[in-house]
This record gives structure tokens, C-alpha cells and sequence, in this order.
């Protein structure tokens, strides 16, 4: 009897604590910011766990976020010498620093997980390919014009111009404008396992 009620008090005790792996998410948002006071698009993909948050903000190119922390009411972080604190109920980003200050636009991504069937051509003059995911045995037709790449290790890459690579692998993109199974890829995570380069291995003679 003393045998199984240690055996429940170590179960109950576990249960108790949340495992890392449910602390842990991950948020991006496509934005309007000021770069040397001038208004540019912003992109911004959050490490969430627990109550903190790192990751990286596109000021033109990627930079680190230095700490942050999470609440339910907004997310409050640090990058590049600049305060941002993201309001997404009102679908508001302010922010204060060197670069300039504002009360800005600012819009979650929907991130979709699935099955990368194929890659075909756009329609003429939107210069865009699109991309077919199956999601949940449901097809969407996301349009693909170069995106990001959120690295597992290291800064993401401003641009990944080779989404081929992943055709018949199961990926999570981000995607802004997501509705009736359309909308268009802004970020794609790199699949858990494999280290994508930032320039294609060079072809042997």
C-alpha cells in the first residue's frame, strides 16, 4: 500500500507542473514600425515560454530581441535600442526608442501545419507561385513569394527563395490573409530534423 501511494504522490506531483513543452509557443505578426524614423513593414516571430518571450523583429533585416515578457493583456519586449509593446486585441503595436515612436497597425499570423503536396505557377501577372498544403486532409492554395525561414538555430533568413526543397515534407508556414483555404505564406519554419543553408549546396561536376 505504502508502495502505490508513493507511486500516486510522485504522479499527482508531476501532473502538477506544466511540461516545457506546453510552456512553450510560438507567435508572428506582420506589422508597421519606424526604422531611423521612417514608417516600414515589420515582421516579428516570438518565442513564447511562460511568461517571457525572445525571438526576432525585421527592421529591415532580422534583429535579436533582447527580453520580454507576456501577459493576456499585451506582449512587451526590447530589440535593437527600441521599446515595442504589442496590444493584439486592439491590433495596435507601440513602440519608443532611437528609430521613433508610434501607435501602429500590427496583425497576427495564422500558423497552418500540413503536408507540402505541390508548387505551381501563379496566375498571370501576380508573379506569385502557390503553394498546396494539406492541412487536416484539406487542401490550401497559398501564395508563395519568397518568404521567410524561421531557423530551429540562429537568425531566421530575410528571404527563402527554394520551398521546393520541402515538397512532400510536413511543414508549418505563417500566413497572413488566411481564409476559404487561400491566403499567402509569409513564414515558413524549417522542418524539425534538417539544417537548411542559406545558399543551395553547389551541384558536383
Amino acid at each position: 500500500m505504502k508502495s502505490r501511494a508513493l507511486r500516486l504522490c510522485i504522479l499527482l506531483a508531476l501532473l502538477s507542473f506544466p511540461s516545457r513543452a506546453q510552456e512553450q509557443e510560438r507567435r508572428a505578426y506582420e506589422g508597421v514600425v519606424s526604422l531611423r524614423k521612417k514608417t516600414i513593414g515589420a515582421l516579428i516571430l516570438l518565442e513564447v515560454n511562460g511568461d517571457s518571450v525572445a525571438g526576432w523583429i525585421r527592421l529591415g533585416k532580422f534583429v535579436p530581441i533582447e527580453g520580454g515578457t507576456i501577459s493576456p493583456e499585451r506582449v512587451e519586449f526590447q530589440a535593437g535600442g527600441n521599446r515595442y509593446s504589442i496590444d493584439e486585441r486592439r491590433g495596435k503595436i507601440s513602440y519608443s526608442g532611437p528609430d521613433g515612436e508610434g501607435n501602429r497597425y500590427i496583425a497576427p499570423l495564422s500558423q497552418l501545419t500540413g503536408q507540402l503536396e505541390a508548387l505551381t505557377e501563379g496566375e498571370q501577372f501576380s508573379g506569385n507561385s502557390i503553394a498546396t498544403v494539406e492541412v487536416r486532409g484539406r487542401r490550401w492554395n497559398l501564395a508563395v513569394d519568397r518568404p521567410s525561414l524561421w531557423k530551429r538555430q540562429g537568425p531566421p533568413f530575410e528571404t527563402f527563395s527554394r520551398p521546393e526543397e520541402l515538397l512532400q515534407r510536413e511543414i508549418a508556414v505563417w500566413v497572413a490573409d488566411a481564409d476559404h483555404r487561400r491566403g499567402k505564406i509569409v513564414v515558413i519554419e524549417e522542418p524539425e530534423g534538417i539544417n537548411i543553408p542559406l545558399k543551395p549546396p553547389k551541384k558536383s561536376k
